[in-house]
């Protein structure tokens, strides 16, 4: 019901060697963090590298990367939640690399609407992986992806979304209006529904979304935290932006020798979507 997969073409795998010499190859250049990337990156291998221990191709490959001197942290997108196996699940428990930051799509809370939309999932087990992850990693930053305006999407059927992100509590999630792509099967579905009740129900989602996401970065400040420092502020060049293992953006006051260096930072105060910290820095190299 996506076009991009369309756009794409075939999924391929490249063997884990490939993507392991890459790595050590960035680690020497000075690459502290890597992120594994894929149209569907839990579907990894899949076709081509048997389960070996239980655990999938995917897991495998994460845990291959993780050996790598040099990489300190490892992130992966975007997955789908019908390949968080529980192997995927307690990798995040036992290789402390792998970032406590997960985006996991969701598009709907409504399970007549998933099942629509071919997901493979229903909203309860969904909602098992959310519970798992966090048991996990209570500091897990989860987002999604949601898309408003469905064919067919009945009032009923949002109130089921807006109670999902209410249950859920995700760090943030990104709010699409549906809209017709030729040669997808969503366009010739009966029951399309019109822009103006797309556009109210997407404001009145993206307002709540925004309300949590905003309670969660509040309850930030005065924390201390880890940070890998990315560069110059995109709001602010005069100063440094860093991102937590959590994936949340910190600005704060430093200097260009502090690029690509880890540090612990402790949060003075919540701006809009983004951490400003204190400038007295605890170097963690």
């Amino acid at each position: 019901f996506c076009i991009v997969p369309h756009t794409r073409g075939k999924e391929r795998s490249r063997p884990i060697e490939d993507i392991v010499t890459e790595c050590r190859h960035l680690a020497a250049r000075g690459i502290r963090e890597i992120t594994l990337l894929g149209q569907i990156v839990t579907s990894y291998g899949k076709r081509e590298i048997p389960l070996r221990d239980g655990k999938s191709a995917f897991v495998q490959l994460i845990e291959a990367v993780h050996e790598i001197d040099g990489i300190d942290r490892i992130r992966f997108t975007s997955p789908h939640p019908k390949g968080y196996g529980e192997d995927l699940i307690e990798v995040y428990a036992r290789l402390p690399k792998l970032c406590e930051s997960a985006h996991i799509p969701v598009q709907s809370g409504s399970d007549r609407l998933l099942k629509l939309m071919h997901r493979g999932y229903t909203r309860a087990r969904f909602m098992e992986i959310i519970r798992r992850l966090r048991e996990v990693k209570p500091q897990m930053g989860i987002t999604t992806d949601i898309i408003v305006g469905f064919p067919g999407e009945t009032e009923e059927d949002f109130a089921e979304t807006m109670s999902l992100v209410e249950d859920a509590r995700f760090a943030n999630a990104y709010v699409f209006k549906y809209s017709p792509r030729r040669d997808t099967p969503a366009a010739s579905m009966p029951d399309q529904l019109l822009q103006e009740i797309i556009e109210e129900r997407h404001a009145r989602l993206l307002q709540r979304v925004t309300e949590l996401a905003a309670a969660q970065y509040e309850s930030f400040e005065g924390q201390t935290t880890e940070i890998l420092v990315e560069g110059p502020s995109r709001k602010n060049a005069t100063r440094l932006e860093g991102r937590t293992r959590c994936n949340k953006i910190v600005v704060f006051e430093g200097s260009e020798r502090h690029i690509g260096q880890l540090l612990s930072l402790k949060i003075e105060r919540v701006g809009a979507f983004t951490l400003y910290g204190d400038p007295a820095i605890h170097n963690l190299d």
